[in-house]
């Protein structure tokens, strides 16, 4: 039974099990929480190892995502937080992520 609060769209899979990745627990929750009722994602990664770019990549295509995916090198000023959303439109969402970023 689904009443007014529940999303309409599916949830994202839980978080696989965790190594010594980019993505932590606390950053799957933030995807489920900010990703809600989106469908396309536009991921842009400054700076780091191109393996954090590959496992978001992953993770949001294996959520039923559609994914365009850019590299950028750096971003003036620099960002304060390993990942970063915007909304340009409905149901789209930009996310930034900064491996290098510590916190």
């Amino acid at each position: 039974m689904t009443d007014a609060f529940s999303p309409s769209s599916t949830p994202l899979p839980p978080a696989p099990s965790l190594s010594a990745g980019f993505l932590t627990e606390v950053d799957h929750a933030l995807m489920r929480h900010h990703l809600r009722g989106v469908r396309i994602v536009e991921l842009r990664q400054i700076g780091g190892p191109p393996e954090a770019g590959a496992e978001v990549l992953a993770y949001l295509e294996a959520s039923g995502f559609a994914v365009k995916f850019r590299l950028v090198e750096r971003m003036s000023p620099p960002p304060l937080c390993r990942i970063v959303f915007r909304y340009p439109g409905p149901k789209q969402a930009e996310m930034t992520i900064a491996p290098e970023v510590v916190g």
